[in-house]
C-alpha cells in the first residue's frame, strides 16, 4: 500500500474528539505514503456540505469518523450528504466508523472500548485504499 496515487487518497469527515484522532491518523498513515484530506467539522448545523462535498470529489473515497452510534446519528446524515452530492465520484461505498451500539457506559475502561479509537478508524481506511487500489 505505500504507492501514493499522486494526490489525496481519501477523505475523512469527523467532529469533536473524532477530529483529533483522525488527524493523528492521518499523520501516521502519511508515514505509509497515504495522503488523507480531513475535514474537521467545526459545527453540526449548518453542516458545510459543500467542503465535504468538495473533499470527496478529490479523493473519491470517503470514511466517516464519530463518537455517536452509527444507527441514526449525524455520521449517518454527512453519508447522505455524500451519496447526494458525490456519488458519480466515489470508488468505494461511504464507510463509517463509529462507537458500539450500546448504552455508553459510565466505567472508564467500558467507556473508552465503546467508542472508535485510531486502531478501528485505520483500519477501515486501509481497506478502503486495498479495495480500490486499481481504481485510478
Amino acid at each position: 500500500m505505500g504507492v501514493r496515487l499522486g494526490r489525496l487518497d481519501l477523505t475523512v469527515v469527523a467532529y469533536s474528539r473524532a477530529s483529533v484522532i483522525a488527524l493523528d491518523v492521518a499523520r501516521q498513515l502519511e508515514d505509509d505514503g497515504v495522503s488523507i484530506e480531513v475535514i474537521d467539522l467545526r459545527s453540526l448545523r449548518p453542516l458545510d456540505r459543500d467542503t465535504i462535498c468538495a473533499s470527496v470529489r478529490k479523493t473519491s473515497r470517503a470514511v466517516v469518523l464519530e463518537d455517536d452510534w452509527l444507527s441514526y446519528g449525524v455520521g449517518a446524515e454527512i453519508a447522505a450528504t455524500i451519496q447526494e452530492g458525490a456519488f458519480d465520484f466515489l470508488d468505494a461505498p461511504v464507510r463509517r466508523v463509529a462507537a458500539a451500539e450500546i448504552p455508553l457506559p459510565y466505567a472508564k475502561p467500558l467507556e473508552r472500548a465503546a467508542l472508535p479509537d485510531a486502531g478501528a478508524l485505520a483500519k477501515v481506511i486501509r481497506e478502503v485504499l486495498d479495495a480500490t487500489r486499481f481504481a485510478r
